[in-house]
């Protein structure tokens, strides 16, 4: 590890000097301005003195971080196939899905380079910029006397951390502004509160489902999710909107039989709504259930929410949703849960034939962050979101200007 002190007439110079001497992926641990020079006090010149230091071995060649992290995502995550095969199942999930990683485009500007090999032929100058701005970035975001964003940027920058975003998303969304403007300390208030709502917007809807529509041919919709999130009631508030709107023969399973209430309470359902109900309990049930409603238009089938972080149990949900009619696959989150719990969760839906999220109890948080770092960080679509239980209005697809408001605090 190499630790070294800099100081220098100005910051930029400064930390030109730090990625000079100790590489793109060096980690500054303190800044601070000092006085140099004059006689008995007087007349003294500031400078600025940085503290770095960088665990790369000396003398050894080593990759840019951010060229690194595109090579891994790269590696991971290929293009989008849409080439259709016989089974849901046969799909590997790299090509089903993509992160997003779409930078922010501004008009009239070209956009930056989307590969490693096309930076490697960017003007030297451009390259140094890029990496300077991204060690300023870090430098500002973690200052430990919190002042070194301007006034305006760190009123948000707090306002998203308060509710719950994650820093890899604040990171963006202050990238994004940088690559934006050469100097943000001098962007108006309702400027600057413009460009974070149209970020933070951009996000949302590039995983917002643009129609909700159920297609004539899908003949199931299957609901998933842990336990207490509001599947049963969720599932009431969808099929009501089949049966009364869109006119359709509505029928429903459940394979909740580890909890007596729910099954009563989708019962209750069912017979309000006057739609026959199947319970069933194994794979060659459930067959005998589809042959049974295989007249009806549209059967919601009501999983059974487990702790789906062992495996067993989502194996046993994976053997239910593998059957022959064609179907679309919702995973219910509850709001009220803690991202670091729901990322648990979806790491392990993300290679599963889950495709879409219902994100429930939106009137029971007052932090909607997660909202924001499940659209940056995941492919699911976001396709409905529940504020109650009555059945059947409160539920409604996602309103991308609705959920900024809310994030941001301008709802009122």
């Amino acid at each position: 590890m190499k630790t070294k002190k800099i100081v220098a007439d100005s910051m930029p110079l400064a930390l030109k000097m730090v990625r000079q001497q100790l590489g793109d992926n060096a980690i500054i641990v303190n800044t601070r301005a000092i006085k140099t020079g004059g006689v008995f006090g007087f007349f003294a010149k500031q400078k600025f003195e940085v503290t770095a230091y960088s665990i790369e071995k000396e003398g050894a060649d080593s990759e840019p971080k951010f060229s690194l992290e595109l090579k891994a995502k790269q590696a991971k995550y290929e293009p989008l196939n849409e080439e259709k095969t016989n089974s849901i199942f046969r799909k590997k999930p790299e090509e089903r899905y993509q992160y997003f990683t779409q930078p922010t485009i501004v008009q009239d500007k070209p956009a930056l380079p989307s590969t490693t090999e096309e930076m490697e032929k960017v003007n030297p100058l451009l390259d140094e910029l890029t990496s300077m701005r991204k060690m300023m970035m870090t430098f500002m975001m973690n200052d430990s006397q919190g002042n070194t964003l301007p006034v305006g940027l760190s009123k948000w920058v707090n306002r998203l951390k308060k509710q719950g975003v994650d820093e890899e998303v604040v990171e963006h969304i202050v990238s994004c502004l940088l690559k934006k403007y050469e100097s943000i300390a001098d962007l108006a208030e309702d400027m600057m509160e413009e460009e974070i709502i149209s970020i933070v917007k951009e996000i949302i809807e590039q995983r917002v489902h643009k129609s909700n529509v159920v297609n004539d041919s899908t003949r199931m919709i299957n609901i998933i999710g842990p336990t207490g999130v509001g599947k049963t009631t969720t599932i009431a508030k969808l099929a009501t909107e089949q049966l009364l709107k869109q006119k359709r023969r509505v029928a429903m399973i459940t394979t909740d039989v580890y909890r007596i209430a729910a099954v009563e309470q989708l019962k209750t359902y069912a017979g309000i709504l006057n739609v026959p109900l199947e319970v069933v309990r194994t794979k060659a049930e459930l067959e005998m259930a589809l042959t049974k409603l295989a007249h009806y238009d549209l059967i919601y089938m009501d999983t059974t929410g487990r702790n789906y972080k062992e495996a067993q149990y989502r194996d046993s949900i994976n053997e239910f949703l593998n059957h022959r009619f064609e179907s679309d696959n919702y995973l219910v989150l509850s709001l009220t849960t803690k991202f670091e719990d729901m990322q648990i969760l979806l790491n392990e839906f993300v290679k599963s034939p889950v495709q879409k999220l219902i994100l429930t109890k939106f009137d029971e948080t007052t932090s909607y962050g997660s909202i924001l770092n499940i659209a940056y960080k995941y492919p699911f679509q976001l396709t409905y979101i529940t504020n109650g239980q009555s059945v059947p209005e409160d539920i409604s697809g996602i309103d991308a200007d609705l959920l900024v408001r809310y994030l941001l605090g301008k709802e009122k």
